[in-house]
């Protein structure tokens, strides 16, 4: 973990740097954005520079025996806290204030990443807050939320906050370009994900593009009027879990691109440039009105999920108004 393996975000890793060539690290800080932009891995490579042992030069080294064991989690100076299930619970913050109470093993440093600092419990942020209030010393507590709203105002008050955000796709393209993707695929995939790191990671892996391709089989299901394939999706959907939202945003950005190509705009816009011909081929089913209406009717969709409402009758709801839609353009 060095800093010139993050793509982006020279801002804010700037300001980090600037705080450790200084020696003017908080005790508490707090890195909040979108899922897959990159937060994490900062926050990795921040606590593996606190930990460094080199003693002159860039930190973190990479090559020294601190950043080995922070580069195999295995650090004993640092600590990352997870979700058990769906929360972090207040027994595991219990657990880190015994450790803040321990001296350091090998470092004058300790550090504390808490990952998804939003899903703790409200017992559990209380009992962090008392932490935050009287710190330990020399120990360095990294927060990393999606929705930082979440957490309680007092402890966002004592931390230092760095907002991230989605890169901009042709950045993250030509960062991936430069570590060895082949171009093409950069370029996908960086679109794909929005300009967000994580994601884009993920789509490379194999069977990335697994569920956006199950997406394309479906809309082209529902152009065609298979609706014995379409009526299949339900009991999938249920089994899927949290990941049908992400079919969904697949399903939403495959509407987006037939849109675009029926306005006639650049081919530059669209953000499934592999499917282009597939795309093309679905533009004699739709207008831009159906369009417009089957974009809000997924976006609804998505907004009654993380509502919690019932999988399969969203989907099967949704999968009607589509049909119908499509129907009209035959």
């Amino acid at each position: 973990m060095e800093w010139k393996n993050i793509i982006g975000h020279e801002e804010r890793i700037a300001t980090l740097r600037g705080m450790l060539a200084g020696g003017r690290i908080p005790h508490a800080l707090l890195l909040a954005g979108p899922e897959g932009t990159g937060k994490m891995l900062v926050a990795r490579t921040l606590a593996a520079a606190i930990l460094c042992s080199a003693g002159q030069g860039e930190k973190p080294c990479g090559s020294c025996n601190d950043c080995r064991l922070s580069r195999q989690g295995a650090h004993p100076d640092l600590h990352i806290v997870e979700a058990e299930g769906s929360t972090i619970k207040i027994a595991q913050i219990r657990a880190l204030q015994y450790e803040a109470g321990m001296s350091a093993h090998i470092n004058p440093y300790r550090v504390c990443i808490i990952q998804d600092a939003e899903r703790m419990t409200t017992e559990a942020q209380n009992s962090l807050l008392k932490l935050l209030e009287e710190p330990p010393s020399n120990f360095v507590f990294i927060l990393v939320a999606a929705v930082f709203q979440k957490l309680l105002v007092t402890i966002r008050s004592r931390c230092f906050l760095l907002s991230f955000q989605p890169l901009p796709a042709a950045v993250l393209a030509e960062g991936l370009a430069a570590r060895g993707v082949a171009p093409a695929q950069a370029d996908l995939v960086s679109r794909l994900a929005g300009g967000r790191m994580g994601m884009a990671l993920a789509l490379l892996e194999p069977g990335g593009l697994e569920l956006r391709d199950q997406a394309a089989t479906l809309l082209e299901a529902v152009c065609r009027q298979e609706s014995g394939l379409v009526w299949e999706q339900g009991p999938l959907w249920e089994k899927l879990g949290n990941q049908v939202l992400d079919l969904l945003q697949y399903l939403a950005l495959l509407l987006r691109d037939i849109l675009v190509i029926l306005c006639g705009r650049n081919e530059k816009l669209v953000f499934n440039i592999d499917l282009l011909d597939f795309l093309m081929a679905q533009t004699k089913y739709w207008d831009e009105p159906r369009l417009m209406a089957a974009l809000a009717d997924v976006k609804k969709a998505q907004r009654a999920l993380l509502a919690n409402a019932n999988t399969r009758l969203t989907g099967e709801a949704l999968l009607i108004r589509l049909l119908d839609g499509a129907r009209e353009g035959r």
